[in-house]
């Protein structure tokens, strides 16, 4: 198994471990700190195993690593916006109690998916 593969999985993993056992938490500011940290140390791994020359493929790992950074930074966004329309945090999950949660849980989602692949577009494309 090539190690981009088995590091995006790895990444993976961690994503949705967090967005399914720590989702009703994420609301505590402890936990949140707590995963964000981890989250960006994930992409610290990314980055170093993205510029190591010695790999030919390299993206998927980086990307992946993106993911649950990305996850928790949209999440934060909606909540600050969400949180004093509705007065309580947004359900991000499969299938929300309140049916108004499907638009934050679609625009995370989709966000997570989408913005690494414009970062690396827009942004690291640009100055490396």
């Amino acid at each position: 198994m090539d190690i981009d593969v088995f590091l995006y999985i790895v990444f993976s993993v961690t994503f949705f471990g967090i967005v399914i056992t720590q989702e009703k938490s994420l609301h505590n500011k402890k936990t949140f700190l707590k995963l964000f940290l981890f989250s960006a140390f994930l992409i610290l791994i990314g980055i170093i195993f993205l510029y190591d020359k010695n790999q030919k493929n390299q993206k998927l790992s980086y990307f992946g690593s993106q993911m649950t950074f990305i996850f928790l930074y949209l999440y934060k966004f909606v909540s600050l916006i969400y949180y004093p329309i509705f007065l309580r945090q947004p359900e991000i999950s499969k299938s929300p109690k309140h049916k108004i949660d499907i638009i934050p849980t679609l625009i995370v989602f989709t966000g997570t998916i989408s913005l690494p692949f414009i970062v690396d577009t827009y942004i690291t494309q640009q100055f490396f």
